[in-house]
């Protein structure tokens, strides 16, 4: 097989896929190295396939779910409660699509997330204590974007109150 029926071969993967697969797993199927995959990525990216890279592997857009109506939320709270915040809002059936802030250098830093359950909150929390890495909140004192998709406004409408609740919405002072 060559790169570039490689590259068909990993797109026909995803696009039949409705959970992440790992650059691993990719790489277990076509008999490569994971590098080579990370690589083949790369370039179908640069051919504007929008491939999502998750905790655990890698998503086609087209195969996020059912969600329908996405809004955005501004957050704020400290490392301690990420697992909180992203409980209340897997637990109302929300997925958290991404992170963003506002660097003063950089600008508008997004980090795709693809959160959709408490595993995907378990898998990322142990993530982030396992290569001991700072959240992209702590750049900006707390203050975050999360993009949330849910099946209805009315469920985007409940995880904002709880979130309200709990005091993670970012108010201006």
């Amino acid at each position: 097989m060559n790169a570039s029926q490689r590259r068909k071969s990993i797109l026909n993967i995803l696009s039949r896929a409705n959970q992440p697969i790992s650059a691993s797993q990719l790489a277990n199927q076509l008999s490569v190295s994971r590098q080579v995959i990370v690589g083949d990525v790369a370039l179908l990216r640069a051919s504007n396939h929008d491939i999502l890279s998750t905790p655990r592997g890698y998503l086609l857009s087209d195969n996020l779910g059912s969600h329908y109506f996405k809004g955005k939320l501004a957050c704020y709270h400290s490392a301690k409660d990420t697992e909180t915040e992203l409980l209340l809002i897997t637990n109302k059936g929300g997925m958290i699509l991404d992170v963003e802030i506002e660097h003063p250098v950089y600008g508008m830093l997004t980090a795709n997330l693809n959160i959709k359950n408490s595993d995907d909150v378990a898998n990322f929390i142990e993530k982030m204590q396992h290569y001991q890495a700072s959240l992209l909140s702590t750049l900006t004192q707390g203050v975050h974007l999360h993009t949330i998709s849910c099946p209805s406004k009315e469920a985007f409408e409940e995880i904002k109150e709880d979130l309200g609740k709990h005091g993670f919405l970012f108010q201006s002072k």
